[in-house]
């Protein structure tokens, strides 16, 4: 965002300060990047459905009535298959990975984009809002961008975590894939089809809203997201925080018997002939800050959560398990070459199991 780009006016960026407009424009800019990345990419996902007795019986006569080639495994007590079809050579040389780790990579690439590109609608939304003076739009927008970084926060920290006790199974286990499975299938399940309407699984319940605002706010330090959320949310409904979104703070009588306040569709200054005085646009500060604050942080989970994702698959070899072909399936190489994920050469990446999982920055 700059001065010379349309539907930001001088008005505009005098009224958010030199300050909030140079985050802005910076956050802009990362926000181009991640759509030129993500924009045009697709995926397929698969998700593997636990077969018992009857179902069970079908899969195996229907796979050799169409003579597909599939790679399962069973449950140690014999009851339960998993199977998939389309595996490689490789796969098919190791059943239970091939099984399992193309499932949940898939499933992890699936999970990023969805949160990569709401994330990119929202803050561009949210900044061209801003730089229009769609101040009633920017609340709802802003609130969102509040709500998805929050969202973010959880889920990745619940991913990580559970990646982190899949990666140090210990090598050469002959159950490792199950344990993988076992440690990240809930995560990304709850991901997938959590929510809150009425009639949704009991177990599936999504993370409530205002819990996902105090754990953005732990995870980055800044207390006023609270704060911003509660006016955001009040500016999104036909509400008090509606009617200040257009208005400027109440000027006050020497006397205090009389407040005087201005309403304009656009950013307010006073003058006196000599000198302008920009009038504090709370709603649009709020809305600015919270962008920024979020924003930024938002972008940075992407960052490290896209490399989560691509150090599962590199350690697991998940995409050379199967033929099928999706986002981000990348073969693993080796010695000083470099790194398919794309941060530096393959020996010094890690992507190896029993070694640590990408270490996120600091907020």
């Amino acid at each position: 965002m700059n001065k010379a780009e349309p539907g930001l006016t001088e008005a505009v960026a005098d009224a958010l300060g030199a300050q909030r407009t140079a985050a802005l424009m910076e956050l802009a800019g990362r926000v181009t990047a991640l759509r030129r990345m993500s924009d045009d990419a697709g995926t397929i996902e698969v998700m593997l459905i636990p077969l018992t007795g009857r179902a069970a019986q079908k899969w195996e006569r229907l796979a050799l009535r169409e003579a597909e080639d599939w790679v399962y495994v069973r449950s140690d007590d014999g009851v339960t298959v998993l199977a998939v079809d389309q595996a490689s050579e490789a796969g098919a040389r190791d059943p239970a990975a091939a099984v399992i780790y193309p499932e949940l990579h898939t499933r992890l690439v699936s999970w990023w984009l969805v949160h990569a590109w709401r994330s990119a609608d929202l803050l561009a939304d949210t900044l061209d809002n801003l730089a229009r003076w769609r101040i009633t739009s920017g609340a709802v927008t802003a609130r969102a961008v509040i709500e998805e970084a929050g969202s973010l926060v959880d889920e990745q920290h619940a991913i990580a975590q559970a990646w982190r006790t899949g990666k140090a199974a210990a090598k050469g286990s002959m159950k490792r894939p199950a344990l993988v499975r076992e440690a990240l299938a809930p995560v990304l399940l709850k991901a997938g089809f959590g929510s809150r309407m009425n009639g949704s699984h009991e177990k599936l319940q999504a993370t409530n809203v205002l819990t996902l605002v105090k754990k953005l706010t732990k995870a980055t330090g800044e207390g006023k997201f609270p704060k911003w959320y509660d006016l955001l949310s009040d500016a999104a409904h036909p509400a008090f925080g509606a009617r200040i979104a257009f208005a400027t703070p109440p000027l006050a009588h020497p006397s205090n018997a009389v407040t005087v306040r201005s309403y304009a569709r656009s950013p307010m200054s006073l003058t006196d002939g000599n000198s302008v005085q920009v009038l504090e646009a709370t709603v649009a500060f709020a809305i600015a800050d919270s962008l920024i604050a979020a924003g930024t942080h938002m972008l940075n989970l992407l960052e490290d959560g896209l490399a989560i994702v691509d150090d599962f698959g590199l350690t697991t070899a998940a995409a050379t398990l199967t033929r099928r072909t999706y986002w981000r399936d990348f073969h693993p190489t080796r010695g000083s070459r470099a790194c398919p994920c794309g941060r530096g050469k393959w020996s010094t990446c890690g992507h190896h199991w029993g070694s640590e999982i990408p270490t996120p920055r600091s907020p």
